[in-house]
C-alpha cells in the first residue's frame, strides 16, 4: 500500500509546509476566538458566584465598611503625596530656573577660532545665514569648510 503525501511532510515543499503551517495557525486561532465568549461566559460566573458568596453568604460587606476609613486614609495620603511632589517641582523649576525661557547665548570668535582651528573672519556672515553646510576633517576637531547658504 503506497502512503499517503500527507503523512510524508518531507515530500512537501517549504512554501507548501509554509502555507500549511500558516493555515493550521490561522484555523486555531479562529477557533479559539468563537470559544472566547463561553470563556468570558465562564470566568463571569465564577467571579460573580465568588463576589456573592464572599459578600454576601460570608457577610464580607461588614469587613468591606470597616475598611472603607482605611482605604480612604490611604487614598487621601497618595494625593498629598503628589501635590507636594508638584508643589516641590513647581518651586524648583519656577522663577529664574524655568527651563522654558529662551536664554541667549554669545559666542565669542576668538573662542571659535581656538576650538575648531579655523578662521572666523566670516563668522558674522554665518551667524546671519539660515543654512550652514560645514565640513568637518575626519581626523581633527577642525572644520574644514563652511558653506553658506
Amino acid at each position: 500500500m503506497t502512503e499517503l503525501i500527507i503523512d510524508r511532510p518531507e515530500l512537501h515543499s517549504h512554501g507548501q509546509r509554509l502555507i500549511f503551517g500558516l493555515l493550521t495557525a490561522a484555523l486555531w486561532t479562529f477557533y479559539v476566538y468563537l470559544l472566547l465568549p463561553l470563556a468570558t461566559l465562564l470566568a463571569w460566573w465564577l467571579g460573580y458566584s465568588t463576589l456573592y458568596e464572599t459578600m454576601v453568604v460570608k457577610h464580607g460587606w461588614e469587613t468591606l465598611l470597616g475598611m472603607l476609613g482605611l482605604y480612604a486614609t490611604i487614598i487621601a495620603a497618595i494625593g498629598v503625596v503628589q501635590i507636594l511632589w508638584a508643589l516641590g517641582n513647581w518651586l524648583r523649576f519656577s522663577g529664574s530656573r524655568d527651563r522654558r525661557r529662551t536664554r541667549s547665548v554669545t559666542v565669542d570668535s576668538s573662542l571659535m577660532q581656538s576650538r575648531f582651528m579655523t578662521d572666523t573672519s566670516e563668522f558674522p556672515a554665518w551667524q546671519d545665514s539660515k543654512r550652514l553646510t560645514v565640513h568637518l576633517h575626519p581626523m581633527l576637531p577642525r572644520i574644514v569648510d563652511v558653506v553658506a547658504g
